[in-house]
């Protein structure tokens, strides 16, 4: 091979590999290709106006000149586009005009002002056109995932399942690829659709690919929580790829299954019966299982149950468990019992449920007391107020009678007032009684406390004590404890040191060891 004959090949095979490239960058699509349109903004422009469309905006920046008569030769107008506010392409346009930018917008002329609506003698030439700006048309899948229930209890058997993919965008999605994820869900055996991967050839928009499935129920051991997710991906009229997901949940309840029931409301005189019932839905037996019960602060247990219990339990069976309560105090907005509870192990793994918390409402009086000294710091033999009060915070009706009879503290006087009463009080309402005292020397007192008794026409009786307030009669020295009922405070003096005392006879001996000192070096030294 000659060197020339060389060089063409050489070139040859550069001139072939920038075919190729070209080629392969050419776009697959064509403007006549994008027949959908959408988010259509429209304005009169003239001269100078501009409209907004997304991130693109056109500007009328030209018109036909008139000539000394006043008269155009052809309407048209100039369009300025921009893109994010950077000049990307202008045309001049007649009616009816339009072109394209990267597929992705149309600008359009609609209308313009003909050379017959000039009047040179009696208008300014003020030329205008009406313009038309789209966005390309984009498909928007929207996947929903409805089962026909939100829980599943392991005896529920099936679980119905309808996945749609609804297109609310303004284009089609073309070439459609779908798929769907159950997780650990089987198909039931008698489900007409088994699949998990369609391909339908395009979902328009404003259309909907639906697919419906029946899954089996699992036998779950412990509450299980399912997501099932569906994938569709597909291209748009500019081959661009799209790709959209969405998901669904479920829970599949624990094969144990427990309900705690009582009544809803008793009376204080009243009992309740507890029932506790436990079923395996499942396709096996259970078993150990430990069930432990509690009756909370405000209840007794009626009998000698242990609320504690241990049994088997084979597939589809239950047992139910009963005791009695009894309130021991009032609540009309009612109390939440505690839940009961099974733990059992299988393979080495231990289970637990639970049951709910059942709520009842307990009628009754209930007497709260309050007991309060004004002012609580005073000097001495200064006049004392005390004020009890008694207010009926149940939902019944109670005859109460107050006795403040205690001794009072030493040192503390009663000077006038009540120190007993009796009334009946309505639900909310309250009754009071007040007397004064004093103190007549410097101290902290504490005042004994209230006591009321109670009963309702139910039947139901109880008695409550109120706190026990505080007061300080002038300026005692320190507080070291509160004191108690008939207590008065005595400060304990403060110890005063006592001056140091040195033994007699140690200085003489001192001055006698020194002398000694003196006469032994002296000798020393002669």
């Amino acid at each position: 091979m000659t060197l020339k004959n060389g060089l063409l090949l050489k070139y040859l095979l550069i001139a072939t590999l920038l075919i190729s490239v070209m080629c392969s960058v050419v776009q697959a699509w064509e403007d006549e290709d994008l027949k959908y349109w959408a988010d259509e903004k429209s304005s009169k422009l003239y001269w100078g106006d501009t409209l907004k469309n997304s991130v693109y905006r056109v500007e009328a920046y030209d018109f036909p000149r008139t000539d000394r008569k006043g008269q155009i030769n052809t309407p048209y107008v100039g369009i300025n586009l921009y893109k994010d506010d950077v000049l990307v392409a202008n045309d001049s346009m007649l009616l009816w005009d339009s072109f394209i930018y990267e597929g992705e917008v149309r600008v359009t002329v609609v209308n313009i002002m003909s050379a017959s609506d000039i009047h040179w003698q009696d208008d300014t030439y003020e030329p205008w056109a009406d313009v038309d700006v789209e966005l390309r048309g984009l498909p928007d899948i929207d996947i929903s995932i409805k089962t026909d229930a939100a829980t599943y209890k392991v005896n529920d058997k099936k679980i119905s399942v309808t996945i749609t993919a609804k297109n609310s965008g303004t284009a089609p999605l073309e070439d459609v690829d779908m798929s769907v994820d159950f997780g650990d869900l089987e198909f039931d055996l008698y489900s007409a659709n088994k699949k998990t991967h369609f391909t339908p050839d395009d979902i328009l928009n404003g259309a909907s690919a639906v697919e419906t499935f029946v899954l089996i129920v699992p036998s779950d051991m412990k509450e299980t929580d399912y997501e099932i997710t569906a994938n569709v991906t597909g291209i748009d009229q500019k081959d661009e790829s799209h790709n959209f997901t969405g998901s669904g949940d479920l829970t599949v309840e624990n094969m144990i299954t427990i309900i705690k029931n009582t009544k809803e409301d008793v009376f204080m005189t009243d009992t309740a019966f507890v029932q506790i019932t436990i079923r395996n839905d499942g396709a096996y037996a259970v078993n150990s299982i430990e069930l432990e019960d509690s009756m909370g602060d405000y209840f007794e247990l009626i009998g000698s149950s242990s609320l504690q219990w241990n049994f088997d339990l084979g597939a589809g069976e239950f047992k139910d468990y009963k005791y009695t309560i009894k309130p021991v105090k009032p609540n009309k907005n009612g109390y939440t019992l505690p839940e009961a509870k099974a733990s059992w192990t299988v393979d080495g793994i231990e289970y637990n449920q639970t049951s709910d918390g059942p709520e009842i409402t307990v009628h009754g009086s209930k007497i709260l007391l309050e007991k309060t000294v004004s002012p609580t710091k005073a000097e001495p033999n200064t006049n004392l107020t005390v004020t009890v009060t008694a207010t009926n915070v149940g939902d019944v009706r109670a005859s109460v009678e107050i006795f403040d009879q205690s001794p009072l503290p030493d040192n503390v006087i009663l000077l006038s007032g009540e120190l007993y009463t009796k009334e009946v009080i309505d639900e909310d309402d309250s009754v009071s009684m007040s007397y004064i005292i004093k103190a007549d020397t410097d101290g902290v007192y504490e005042l004994p406390k209230a006591t009321a008794k109670f009963f309702d026409l139910q039947g139901y009786r109880s008695e409550e004590v109120s706190n026990s307030p505080v007061f300080t009669s002038g300026n005692p020295s320190a507080v070291s404890q509160t004191p108690r009922p008939g207590e008065t405070y005595t400060p304990v003096p403060t110890p005063v040191p006592t001056a140091t005392r040195e033994e007699p006879g140690f200085g003489i001996l001192a001055a006698i060891m020194g002398v000694c000192m003196a006469v032994f070096i002296t000798l020393r030294r002669n």
